[in-house]
């Protein structure tokens, strides 16, 4: 029970310590300097040559001693100071398909006359990016993060350090960013997809549809069951046979993309089936319209159409202010 209470004391911490913000300024508050190796074994050799100097009674040892904790403590200065005010702002970022890297761009700025060297920005098992903020004031840096799930991706606490100028000790921070991106569900085709749309004749004006209501298409022999208002009574009373009123209907050549007549099982397989027609139509250049459960998108062509469909499909039955941690 007390390790749980101890875990959950460090995270609230650690949450407290480090909102969620889209500005951050490192400052003692949030910086931690930790030993390296280098300097642990260090530390071993100085407490081993003061043990030799009182044991021989050698004044140089004790100068040797003294001369190494100076500089471990110069050390710790310099490496507080490399990271010490360094600005973190969010800039943006870029939507992915899940399964790909998330890319998000960062602002990084200095205070004026304090140069910076071999600062690293990254996560744990993900790649690091080197900065060094030398004749600039601030640059814009690009991080990439892996994505699991569709979604809204708001990326984990970003890890700062640095090991600069000796590697003695390390300065390290976090900066929790407050922002996110649209993860679209991964596209792929489903083979076994069954159109179920009819196909007919193409006309200038779209599909035709037999046994329409609107448009009239011609008489035809009377069948049995054919409703006695299609009858063409005018035939008859020339030829004295009984003939039937046709009509058709027309579709568009306007193509949807519909929830209801996908012949398939499974919430993430209609939708990564649906994020790869979008992806065709929209190369085809052709006009669609989406229609998913509690929304619809009317036929439109286009980036920002595009850009839409996607991002309904990312966020369908995910809560509206909701985050999905990929």
């Amino acid at each position: 029970m007390l390790s749980g209470e101890c875990v959950f004391s460090v995270k609230d911490f650690v949450a407290n310590r480090f909102p969620r913000v889209r500005e951050q300024t490192l400052s003692q508050k949030t910086i931690f300097i930790v030993p390296s190796k280098i300097s642990v074994g260090l530390i071993a050799i100085i407490i081993l040559l003061f043990l030799l100097g009182i044991n021989f009674q050698n004044s140089l040892v004790y100068v040797v001693c003294f001369w190494l904790i100076a500089l471990l403590v110069i050390n710790i200065l310099y490496t507080y100071k490399n990271i010490a005010g360094l600005t973190i702002k969010a800039v943006g970022a870029e939507p992915c398909f899940a399964g790909e890297k998330m890319v998000l761009e960062l602002e990084v700025s200095r205070p004026v006359n304090q140069r910076k060297s071999a600062i690293y920005f990254g996560w744990k098992n993900e790649d690091l990016v080197e900065l060094n903020l030398q004749e600039q004031q601030s640059t814009r840096i690009k991080l990439s993060h892996s994505t699991k799930d569709r979604g809204r991706f708001s990326p984990p606490r970003l890890d700062i350090f640095t090991r600069y100028p000796t590697g003695l000790t390390t300065a390290w921070s976090y900066a929790a960013v407050d922002m996110d991106a649209i993860v679209y569900p991964e596209p792929i085709e489903n083979s076994n997809q069954i159109d179920k749309r009819e196909a007919g004749d193409e006309t200038d004006e779209g599909v035709e549809i037999s046994g329409g209501s609107n448009d009239f298409a011609g008489v035809r022999q009377y069948q049995a069951g054919d409703s006695p208002r299609h009858i063409h009574w005018g035939q008859f009373a020339k030829t004295g046979d009984l003939y039937t009123k046709s009509f058709v209907d027309y579709e568009s050549h306007e193509a949807w993309l519909d929830w209801e007549k996908l012949n398939i099982a499974g919430i993430e397989p209609r939708l990564s089936h649906l994020s790869a027609m979008v992806l065709q139509f929209n190369n085809e250049q052709r006009q669609f319209g989406l229609r998913i459960p509690g929304k619809v998108i009317e036929p439109s062509s286009g980036e920002g159409h595009k850009v839409r469909c996607l991002t309904a499909l990312a966020l369908y039955g995910l809560p509206a202010e909701g985050a999905a941690h990929a």
